[in-house]
């Protein structure tokens, strides 16, 4: 009920984004090739190992311009190289807070209580309207976004109907898009 729930607010808020046109890649090479020359942020997780951060919020960058703010209600949880939830069934919230982002990229997986990759179905809902669900076969997919209007927030999620799965994140890009 509370995935359907946040699902129902991302819309709700994203509404006035309807008209957004976001195009979705599946290769970091593709996605890079489409942000150009424009700056990013870019987060590996990797001085982080597993339970070495157990807080509500974490803030990423400023990192060229680029910043984020992660949350979960009952807070993250680092993996080894990645970052997670305390709970199965939290979603990852991001919210942008530095220079408009246009694109967003990185490897979004389900993860056991070990911080481990198990197959499983991925949410990712942009406030730009655009929602992608997908199941990764691996903890190295690639996911990335990029939009014509602004991007302010989104959410990662991990389907746990069938089994515990916690929403797991990893080589996160945060940037523009080359206008040029």
């Amino acid at each position: 009920m509370r995935r359907i729930l946040v699902s129902f607010c991302i819309l709700v808020l994203s509404a006035g984004a309807a008209g957004a046109v976001t195009t979705v890649y599946t290769t970091e090479a593709e996605f890079l090739a489409a942000i150009g020359a424009a700056p990013y942020m870019l987060e590996d997780f990797n001085g982080y190992t597993y339970g070495s951060y157990q807080e509500l919020t974490l803030d990423l960058g400023p990192v060229n311009g680029y910043s984020c703010t992660l949350s979960a209600v009952q807070g993250l949880w680092s993996g080894d190289g990645n970052m997670s939830t305390n709970n199965a069934g939290d979603p990852i919230e991001v919210a942008f807070t530095g220079d408009p982002v246009y694109s967003i990229g990185g490897l979004f997986f389900a993860s056991d209580i070990s911080g481990f990759y198990m197959p499983g179905t991925v949410i990712l809902a942009l406030s730009d309207g655009t929602i992608e669900t997908y199941a990764p076969p691996s903890d190295t997919t690639f996911r990335g976004f990029v939009s014509d209007t602004a991007i302010v927030s989104m959410t990662i999620d991990a389907d746990d109907t069938a089994a515990s799965a916690w929403a797991t994140m990893d080589h996160y890009y945060v940037g523009g898009v080359d206008q040029g």
